[in-house]
């Protein structure tokens, strides 16, 4: 089968397909004078798509940057070049479609956003490409695999069976469709007109050995596989579990990028931050499963770290533009057991820093080009006391010397160097090092253990919402927000109705069963910027920040429907709830809260099973 006769058979059903405002849009920036107030009439057209772009533009992935209200402000924040890509995305998460068996549409789209969000943090840290260019390369990158499922779900299937190796994955799809399915995503975009940088991008493993793309662009080319790598690699960790070999992965890419482990660390912990975000713009749910998971994995590189005590604290760096004095300093240390790395230049020596985290570095003060103060003073800025800096240079010189240890030096060293007086004071470097670390490690460890607590401190454990203290701090600073900006801020508290008889008559198992699935319900069709808590036994809280009273009510109601519908291996429920908007003589937001909750025990005192609006006190169904 040839991609083009692949192409033709998606008009004829089974796989999602972008909206009509889609691609119109993309009909649109074909034209050479299409302007931002062009696209943003086309895409007033869809109102939901309206919606998301101004929250994406809103999101994490640009920053805090001020609140943009009108999709011309969005377009402007996004960039007509990124907008199509992004709005293929949104539209083809939102679509509902038979999925072949074997397939977890679910887990695909959740892959694909965490992918992108991990791809996103990689190029915002290494400034080489545009960050959310990248974000929708990583949202795209895999499409072709859910549009293969849906063209020739047999044969994908019995692919999906085998449980290969990626690489061994794309050369059984050469084999039975004649490409694979990464080809395939790439002429999918080119079907859809997604601007050729953005397809270009998904094929770089092909580009990079093109001579006629040039040095720089085969560099940047090469950076942005990296990227796309890495991040498959967290997602795959996170969605098909872990080895200690994906470990030793992920940790060496983060070195490749210069990271520290405590760098690729915070990176992971935004990620987590940003997933639940993201995902409810598309559409999607992130189960609590898989956000442990992704815990679990900050955690285990924490732990790694912190575990790994090596006997001799890491490798020397030698910096010296002189070959004869690297090359005596290497046969003095060598023998000693110390693992020896060198540089020639500044410049050099910063790559070193980073990529092998040398804790001792011994530095001729007769550098070439630059003063030996010059980098003391700037390592010693950036790096702190974490690298002991020993100096060569010529003691006789007193001023040298005082200029040396003035600059940021630990010690200093005569030229040419004594074996043995070298190594006495590289034993001292070592014990200082060491010393130095294992207390850096048990303060990472006490703010790992803190952070960990506070964690579980603000999570229910049974359902995986936020408990009570969690929405307290949520609703406290969205509280300050919707003061300062003036904004609507609205709750709904949730109670089921007669909990107890289903406890009494069918069981706490069962019970539990029937809370874990109504928390799952409330944050499956909660928005974006809300936020789902369990607050008591049958007791659940929805925080809406920039939400009146009546949208809130209406929201209430669509929630209650649907619990009304859950289906499962437990009894069907109602819900009673009470509505409260925050008022100007409220005085803090425990008001609010008290507010929702005696409307919802008004609700429950006429006869459960309706909503009560605070302010109101009338039932809006």
């Amino acid at each position: 089968m040839q991609i083009e006769a692949l192409l033709q058979r998606l008009d004829k059903g089974g796989c999602p397909s972008p909206s009509q405002s889609t691609l119109a849009l993309t009909e649109l920036l074909q034209q050479n004078d299409a302007g931002i107030a062009d696209a943003a009439k086309l895409i007033r057209v869809d109102p939901v798509l309206t919606a998301k772009i101004i929250k994406i533009a809103n999101s994490a992935l640009y920053g805090k940057s001020r609140r943009v209200m009108a999709i011309e402000e969005a377009l402007m924040r996004i960039g007509l070049k990124v907008v199509v890509p992004l709005a293929l995305g949104l539209t083809l998460a939102s679509k509902t479609f038979s999925t072949p068996p074997n397939f977890d549409l679910r887990g695909f789209w959740a892959g694909s956003l965490l992918r992108a969000i991990a791809m996103h943090a990689l190029a915002a840290r290494t400034d080489e490409w545009p960050a959310a260019d990248v974000f929708t390369v990583g949202l795209l990158c895999e499409i072709g695999s859910l549009f293969m499922a849906c063209t020739a779900p047999a044969e994908a299937a019995a692919l999906a069976s085998q449980n290969l190796p990626t690489a061994a994955l794309l050369d059984q799809e050469k084999v039975r469709f004649g490409f694979d399915h990464r080809q395939l995503s790439a002429a999918l975009l080119r079907h859809w007109r997604v601007p050729e940088n953005i397809v270009l991008a998904l094929e770089s493993h092909r580009n990079i050995a093109d001579a006629r793309s040039g040095v720089e662009r085969a560099r940047r080319l090469r950076t942005l596989r990296a990227i796309v790598e890495d991040g498959r690699n967290i997602a795959s960790w996170v969605l098909t579990g872990a080895s200690a070999q994906s470990i030793t992965l992920l940790q060496s890419a983060a070195k490749s990028w210069w990271f520290s482990d405590a760098r690729f660390e915070r990176m992971i912990s935004e990620i987590i931050a940003e997933w639940e975000e993201i995902a409810g713009i598309f559409d999607q749910t992130v189960s609590p499963d898989l956000l442990q998971k992704l815990e679990v994995l900050r955690e285990t590189l924490i732990t790694g770290r912190l575990n790994s005590q090596p006997s001799v604290p890491g490798p020397i760096l030698l910096v010296s533009n002189q070959t004869r004095d690297l090359d005596l300093l290497q046969q003095t240390l060598k023998p000693e057991g110390y693992n020896v790395i060198q540089a020639g230049s500044a410049d050099d020596a910063i790559v070193l820093l980073y990529q092998k985290a040398p804790r001792i570095i011994i530095l001729d003060w007769d550098m070439l080009g630059i003063t030996g103060a010059e980098l003391c003073v700037r390592w010693r800025r950036e790096f702190g006391p974490r690298v002991y800096l020993l100096v060569l240079a010529d003691t006789h010189n007193g001023d040298c010397t005082a200029e040396a240890l003035e600059a940021g030096a630990n010690d200093i060293i005569s030229k040419p160097p004594s074996g043995n007086m070298l190594v006495a004071k590289l034993a001292i470097a070592a014990q200082m090092v060491t010393f130095i670390a294992r207390l850096e490690n048990s303060c990472t460890d006490l703010t790992h253990k803190n952070q960990s607590l506070q964690y579980l401190a603000s999570k229910d454990v049974l359902t995986g919402l936020a408990n009570r203290r969690g929405a307290q701090e949520f609703l406290s600073e969205n509280w300050r927000h919707a003061i300062r900006h003036q904004h609507p801020l609205s709750c709904i508290m949730l109670d089921i109705d007669y909990f107890k008889q289903v406890n009494d008559e069918h069981g706490h198992d069962v019970g539990d069963r029937v809370l874990q699935a109504l928390g799952g319900l409330l944050l499956e069709n909660s928005r974006s910027g809300d936020l789902v808590a369990r607050v008591g036994g049958e007791e659940f809280l929805i925080l809406c920040p920039q939400s009146d009273e009546l949208k809130a009510s209406l929201y209430a109601e669509r929630l209650c429907q649907e619990a009304a519908q859950m289906q499962g291996d437990f009894p069907p429920i109602t819900l009673s709830a009470g509505v409260a908007q925050m008022q100007p003589d409220m005085e803090n937001p425990e008001a609010l809260l008290r507010a929702a909750d005696q409307a919802l025990l008004l609700a429950k005192r006429r006869g459960r099973s309706q909503i009560i609006i605070a302010s109101t006190q009338r039932n809006p169904r």
